[in-house]
């Protein structure tokens, strides 16, 4: 009963009937073989019997072997169809079917009964261009590509001002000008033991050594402000601003401004290096450079300044200002020889440029005052006439001032010659030249000797109209054949330079020897002619002198009768000529007797006798 019920089944399962297909596909492919006298043993003779040709499967459909003897798939196409019996349902039911043909290799659908398309007509079988493309000539959408890309660039420019706007707001948070004045090292300029100090200190900074102990912070006793005009931040000598204002408000343009500074760049442009904003100490901090301003070198006449050394610095002059007029700061509005620096390689600065808002509304002591109110000097007409001049001032005042500059450095007699008129006399002519019957003052450059370009650009320079001043671009065209001497290579020329200065200088350590031997002869005639020559031996060599004592000595006072009443009658140079004559007749008549002549008060006159 077993055997029977595994045996037999009322649906064959479906590995038993393809087990079934293959034994029949390969006897019957063997008994056709076997027919037309083919060994058993050829199994390629054999399958040429199997290969493309079809059989039914006892599964109840036809198959189809291809080429390599693989079956191939059999596959019906069922769709919805209504139930005969309920209309109103329906079920998924075959209505078409594949069927393959010798020598195609894709089958043919043969349908059996009616679809329902949805659209009434079967899908495309491939899109109407192709999977890829490859059946249609298509032209590109410039339209969304031009729209794609404008898309992109916003995207990019608008990212790039974000990231921007971002670090510039970082910048203007974190305050990296700001300096902390416990940071500075300070010193007093004018105090002789804190200058020595401040000199031996500077050596050692350029060395590459930072000092050692810090000096005291000396504060003015009444307002508490330090008075040092140089010191150290961070191993650099620096110059100090003082700014007399009792606290600063740090708004947005303020820190603004301050960025702009900070990031100005130039080697004519001395760098701002911070600011401190901790009230009583409120300053600015530049670079200190060794040699001092412009107006320090012009005025020491031990240096002599040729045509190389005059062309360089006005050239470093009109590169640093047409860097400033091409900047954000747009103007200097303060110009003058002593805002002009000069470093330890003869280049020359510009500084005190920018932080108008800074440093306006200060309320300086009157020296301080008076000193800032020389600047009047160099000021431009129409910035002078009035009442409140842009603080930031003009590029054409700007103008002005560089030819004040100018004259200043071709003819070393100070901004308007010599003898040096006072500062309200140069106010009132120069403001108001209607009251001196329309006659333009200026400084007398028919004085100077120089050449007649340098004197036509310096009087276009203060032109009285503004309009009529040329810009630092033409400054610099207009001076060309001044610096037509200098090299292009920056090293070459301040090779040049320093040899120049070292030449100088040897020329003037050799007369101040020459001098010092002069008036070393000076004081050991003087010496000889006061002491006994044995004292003055003895003093010339250094040595310390002995007391003596003596037996006998004597001692003469002498005085002029009536000397009072003489001097009551007659002028100071009488006086002082009588006794000159008189004293002169004394000396020379004790020259011959052993006579030493102590001292001579007004009209007293003591000799000693006996020292031999």
């Amino acid at each position: 009963v077993l055997c029977a019920h595994v045996l037999f089944y009322e649906t064959v399962p479906i590995y038993a009937g393809l087990a079934y297909d293959a034994v029949m596909i390969y006897a019957s492919a063997l008994t056709q073989a076997l027919a037309e006298n083919k060994s058993q043993c050829d199994g390629t003779a054999v399958f040429q019997y199997i290969k493309s040709r079809p059989y039914e499967s006892i599964l109840g459909f036809s198959v189809m072997m291809d080429d390599q003897g693989d079956a191939e798939g059999n596959y019906s196409v069922l769709a919805l169809v209504e139930n005969e019996d309920d209309p109103s349902q329906q079920r998924m039911k075959p209505v078409a079917g594949f069927t393959h043909d010798v020598g195609n290799d894709l089958p043919r659908l043969r349908i059996e009964r009616d679809i329902n398309w949805i659209a009434g007509n079967p899908p495309s079988s491939e899109p109407r261009c192709g999977f890829f493309g490859e059946k249609c000539d298509t032209q590109p959408e410039w339209r969304m590509v031009l729209i794609y890309l404008v898309c992109c660039i916003v995207t990019i420019v608008a990212g790039i001002f974000i990231f921007r706007h971002y670090r510039y707001e970082h910048k203007l948070a974190c305050l990296l000008w700001k300096v902390e004045m416990k940071d500075l090292i300070l010193l007093r300029s004018d105090h002789d033991a804190a200058c020595q100090k401040f000199r031996s200190n500077i050596n050692d900074v350029e060395n590459g050594r930072i000092p050692d102990t810090d000096p005291p912070i000396l504060e003015d006793p009444v307002t508490g402000r330090t008075q040092s005009k140089v010191g150290f931040y961070k191993g650099n000598a620096v110059y100090i601003y003082h700014v007399y204002k009792k606290s600063i408000d740090l708004t947005r343009s303020l820190r603004k401004e301050m960025i702009q500074i900070r990031e100005m760049r130039h080697e004519n442009i001395n760098p701002f290096i911070g600011a401190c904003v901790d009230p009583p100490n409120i300053c600015i901090l530049t670079l200190f450079c060794a040699r001092g301003s412009l107006q320090d070198v012009l005025k020491n006449a031990d240096l002599h300044l040729d045509t190389m050394f005059i062309a360089s610095l006005v050239a470093d002059l009109v590169k640093g200002m047409i860097y400033i007029h091409e900047s954000e700061i747009l103007s200097h509005g303060n110009l003058k020889s002593s805002n002009c620096i000069v470093d330890s390689r003869w280049m020359l600065k510009i500084t005190d440029f920018g932080l108008h808002e800074f440093k306006a509304n200060q309320d300086p002591p009157p020296d301080v005052e008076e000193l800032r109110s020389k600047s009047l000097l160099w000021r431009a007409p129409e910035l002078m006439r009035e009442m409140n001049p842009p603080p930031r001032g003009t590029q054409k005042g700007d103008v002005y001032s560089f030819g004040i500059i100018l004259f200043e450095i071709m003819g070393r007699i100070g901004p308007w010659g010599k003898p040096e008129p006072s500062l309200k006399y140069v106010e009132e002519r120069v403001c108001n030249p209607h009251h001196y019957g329309g006659d333009i003052y200026r400084p007398p450059s028919q004085e100077l000797d120089c050449p007649d370009y340098i004197k036509q650009c310096m009087e276009e320079c203060w032109q009285e109209e503004q309009e009529d001043r040329p810009d630092f671009r033409f400054i610099k065209m207009k001076l060309k054949l001044l610096h037509s001497g200098l090299n292009t290579n920056i090293f070459d020329n301040m090779i040049n330079i320093m040899e120049k200065y070292a030449y100088n200088l040897e020329s003037v350590v050799k007369d101040r020897t020459n001098q010092l031997l002069e008036e070393k002869k000076k004081t050991e005639n003087l010496l000889l002619r006061m002491l006994p020559k044995p004292v003055a031996e003895q003093l010339l060599r250094g040595e310390k002198v002995e007391a003596e004592s003596f037996d006998s000595v004597t001692i003469y006072f002498s005085d002029i009768v009536g000397f009072t009443s003489l001097s009551a009658v007659s002028t100071p140079l009488q006086v002082v000529d009588l006794l000159n004559d008189l004293y002169t007749c004394f000396d020379s008549i004790i020259g011959h007797y052993d006579v030493y002549k102590v001292e001579t008060i007004g009209d007293a006159y003591m000799v000693v006798s006996g020292l031999r």
